[in-house]
């Protein structure tokens, strides 16, 4: 056994091991737990150069591990755009976006509005962004990313024939259609990269998410993260998941899921099924109850889902789903069960990204089959129109995270950011505190706190390495200025981590 080079003590452990689900004491070697029990066993250990770290009593949890991120994504919005969270009106949108225009030059970027939440009750028009500016290039994307609005300037550098369709009287185009918008930014320089690579890491560490399953949207994305790992800079651990249209390339070079290293892996690949409740492109079996002439937007016909579902899983990757709408969650689930071909999913580990709106038949089914599901709790907090587009008879459907969990689905929490905050204590809070049409949807404090570690580790295999703090694992851990098992809920978005610690290494905290 290796001698230990850090015993944490007299703490509040919660490891989240089955065999000891609470200690006060730790033992750390090189880069992992050695030993885990009370003051006496542990510090027993101890050499000379050990050393000792007495937490007084303070709340120890694992690493959190952020399940569904867009963490390339989030870095470049904290680089280049307007964050327009919380706008109260299409004026407040434009003087954001001025603002960013006044110091910057070429295309103007914005994230994060939500027309149902503006006083004018609708999206901002191509006339609205021209306000700001006719000459200079506008997209603004609304917060869950399905829906972008951009100004005749963009219009202008984007030929009818990229354009898929959209409103472009209005500006406002969906899903795959705003990718011709987005390939004619220029994108970060490797530095840039890499810079935001970093600012978005350390607004995880904040509140001690030491890993993240990030989404690819393109090959320059992982190298920016690889490079990082190459000069020993990536600062927590993240697995990488492609877009499907990546699988055949990175099949050829024998990359699959799994391949990697404990800093930086390929996981499952991404498709999509329909898009988003916010946006009206979520695939519901029957019509929005606030707007019956649309049921949503199915990405693919379900014989095509479950054709690349299978050659995914035959080309070594799992699948992580994107399914919002119950009607896309069952072609989603026929998809999986398609490509399983009877395998076990503990093998495979296929997910369902969000599975916001799930009806009975819908769990049953993935509880059988072993479907991760990665779940939103910010989402229940945010989409406050929600029971609007569902209605009562559906509204109850609408992330039903305890019902999952009873009823033997795996799930695992994430936050979706940049479309919602990337704050682990805003995440717990909302798993355990619910809207009120949801009251019974709760999640206990350890339920959501296994959820959140030891859960998202299991949807990306690596259960066996981080999520517990138990003897062989990872060091990746953080202390807590309380303990959310014990605090009322509305106090748990004022915990603080008060020091992270990643591969046995205390993290520099920002003051």
């Amino acid at each position: 056994m290796l001698q230990p080079e850090l015993i944490v003590y007299n703490g509040n452990l919660i490891t989240l091991d089955r065999r000891r689900p609470r200690a006060s004491a730790m033992a750390i070697g090189g880069e992992r737990i050695l030993d885990v029990g009370n003051d006496e066993q542990i510090l027993r250990l101890a050499t000379g150069d050990t050393q000792r770290l007495d937490l007084n009593g303070q709340t120890v949890t694992p690493g959190f591990i952020d399940s569904h991120i867009h963490l390339y994504a989030y870095g470049e919005h904290l680089l280049r755009n307007a964050d327009l969270v919380g706008c109260r009106d299409i004026d407040e949108i434009l003087s954001r976006l001025s603002e960013l225009a006044r110091r910057s030059e070429g295309w103007i970027q914005g994230h994060g509005f939500d027309q149902d939440k503006l006083a004018e009750r609708r999206f901002p028009t191509r006339q609205d962004l021209d306000r700001v500016s006719r000459h200079r290039p506008i997209i603004i994307s609304r917060i869950c990313g399905h829906a972008v609005v951009v100004n005749s300037a963009a219009l202008a550098v984007v030929t009818p024939a990229e354009r898929l369709a959209g409103d472009e009287d209005g500006g406002l185009y969906t899903e795959n259609a705003v990718a011709a918008f987005y390939r004619r930014i220029p994108p970060l320089s490797e530095s840039q990269a890499e810079q935001a690579v970093l600012a978005a890491a350390r607004v995880a560490l904040k509140t001690g998410i030491t890993s993240v399953q990030t989404l690819l949207d393109t090959p320059e994305q992982m190298a920016a993260y690889a490079r990082l790992r190459r000069k020993g800079k990536l600062p927590i651990r993240v697995i990488g998941m492609p877009p499907y249209a990546a699988v055949e390339q990175l099949h050829r070079h024998g990359i699959n899921s799994g391949f990697g290293d404990d800093w930086l892996r390929f996981g499952a690949c991404k498709l999509f099924s329909d898009g988003s409740l916010g946006a009206r492109t979520a695939l519901l079996a029957e019509p929005y109850h606030d707007q019956p002439d649309t049921r949503g937007l199915r990405i693919y016909p379900p014989d095509e889902l479950k054709r690349m579902a299978r050659d995914a899983q035959l080309k070594g990757f799992g699948l992580a789903i994107h399914a919002i709408g119950d009607q896309a969650v069952r072609e989603t689930i026929d998809a999986i069960e398609f490509a399983l071909a009877g395998d076990s999913n503990e093998q495979h580990r296929h997910r369902i990204e969000h599975a916001s709106v799930c009806p009975p038949d819908c769990i049953q089914r993935m509880a059988a089959m072993k479907i991760v599901v990665t779940c939103q709790p910010q989402f229940v907090t945010s989409d406050t129109w929600t029971s609007q587009r569902l209605g009562p008879a559906r509204s109850p459907w609408a992330y039903p995270f305890a019902t999952m969990r009873a009823s033997g689905v795996p799930i695992a929490l994430s936050s979706d950011c940049p479309v919602e905050k990337l704050d682990a204590f805003a995440c717990l809070h909302s798993a355990i505190a619910r809207h009120e049409w949801s009251p019974g949807e709760t999640l206990l404090p350890e339920q959501a706190i296994a959820a959140y570690c030891l859960g998202s580790a299991y949807a990306a295999h690596v259960e066996d390495r981080v999520g517990s703090l138990e003897p062989g694992k990872l060091a990746d851990f953080v202390v807590l200025s309380g303990d959310p098992t014990r605090l009322p809920a509305e106090q748990i978005p004022s915990l603080r981590a008060v020091r992270v610690f990643v591969a046995g290494r205390a993290v520099p905290q920002p003051p």
